[in-house]
């Protein structure tokens, strides 16, 4: 009856030190993953690309829609002057920054999904059978 009162209590005691060891890497982790320094020194052209973009998007909203009345009024004679096979400047820029904006939202799905693949084991085959369950397209 001691001899098994032993065995459960050591391994308890190696259940615990394994729990401790995972908790701390754990911990290590997040701390890493959290420190915004090394994330920026492991990553500079991630925050470069969101920098771009948080401030196109900041300016977006920011500019006031009569500031945005008069740029077009003003731009638009000229733009539209211009034209390559049919389609007016203005319709080329529209669509060049629908697609800067398409890739930006996608390469930043991407890393992001990534990101979390390396911070959290198994999040990536979760992910990728909740993307097939909702007709997500995984890139």
């Amino acid at each position: 009856m001691d001899e098994a009162a032993h065995k459960i209590e050591a391994h308890i005691d190696r259940t615990r030190e394994r729990l401790g060891s995972h908790l701390r890497e754990l911990e290590n982790k997040v701390d890493a993953a959290t420190d915004w320094r090394a994330q920026f020194r492991a990553r500079p052209h991630m925050f470069l690309g969101a920098t771009i973009a948080g401030g196109a998007l900041l300016a977006a909203v920011l500019l006031p829609k009569s500031s945005r009345q008069v740029f077009d009024s003003s731009t638009e004679a000229h733009l539209g002057s211009v034209s390559r096979n049919g389609v007016s400047a203005q319709e080329q820029a529209l669509e060049l920054w629908n697609n800067v904006k398409g890739a930006l939202i996608g390469v930043a799905a991407v890393r992001i999904t990534e990101y979390i693949s390396e911070l959290i084991p198994g999040f990536d085959e979760h992910y990728q059978r909740a993307a097939q369950s909702h007709d997500v397209p995984r890139t």
